[in-house]
Formats: structure tokens, sequence, C-alpha cells
């Protein structure tokens, strides 16, 4: 499937990580700055994603999930929803 064509699956998983990335990354000690030279993205483009005036692509939220793992950022308690999203990425 191409990269630009987003499955309902997918749409639904990047839904539930812009609407926490905020907290996200504040959790994860990053300034949008930061966070985005981590995954390739301008400090512009994650303000956008963040005030949900720009999507986020599937290389996008694979780079945010990725990053935000790696820092601790998600809990088994209260994101649920990443630690099964995740079974489906592939």
């Amino acid at each position: 499937m191409p990269e630009f064509v987003i499955s309902s699956d997918r749409e639904s998983m990047i839904a539930e990580l812009v609407a926490r990335l905020p907290f996200l990354r504040k959790k994860a000690k990053l300034s949008q700055r930061q966070f985005g030279e981590n995954i390739g993205k301008s400090r512009q483009k994650i303000s956008d994603i963040e005030r949900k005036t720009a999507p986020m692509g599937w290389d996008t939220y694979l780079a945010a999930c990725t990053v935000l793992e790696m820092l601790g950022a998600f809990s088994e308690s209260e994101d649920a929803w990443y630690f099964e999203a995740k079974k489906k990425w592939f």
C-alpha cells in the first residue's frame, strides 16, 4: 500500500497519538524543537501537528512513537491504546 494511503486502523492510531502528543512530549522532557530534531521534522511542523492544523503521516507516527517509547513516555496504565496499536504496525 502506498505510504500516502492510510488505512482506517492507522488513522485511528495516529489520531490517538496526536491527541496525547503534547503531554507525551512534555513527559519525555522535549521541546517541540528537540522532538522535531529527533524525528526529522521542524519545530513548526510539530506545532502544526499538535494544533491539528497539519496531518501526521505514518512515517512520522512511527518515528514519534519510537522516540517517545525510548524516552519512557508511554505508560502501560495510561497508554494501553499504544501497546495495543503497536501490535498492528506491520
